[in-house]
């Protein structure tokens, strides 16, 4: 049985009284999830969306040289 199917259910069985409160909320709900979704597309966009849109204004002088430096070894570090 479905979520929703179990909720039909159980409004079927409430009493007129209680019906009139689970619409109210079913409906308060609704609204909610409208403003949440208008307030999501009008936000700033993430830190990763920023960056990667302006990936291009960067310099790819970084990617000239293929080979990272040597890191120093053991003898190096103890001598």
């Amino acid at each position: 049985m479905t979520a929703r199917e179990k909720l039909i259910q159980a409004i079927q069985t409430l009493p007129a009284s209680q019906v009139n409160q689970v619409l109210a909320y079913i409906n308060h709900i609704r609204v909610e999830e409208s403003t949440t979704q208008e307030q999501d597309s009008q936000s700033k966009p993430c830190f990763d969306e920023t960056w990667w849109n302006n990936l291009s204004q960067f310099s790819p002088d970084f990617l000239e040289v293929p080979e990272q430096p040597q890191l120093p070894t053991r003898e190096d570090i103890f001598e």
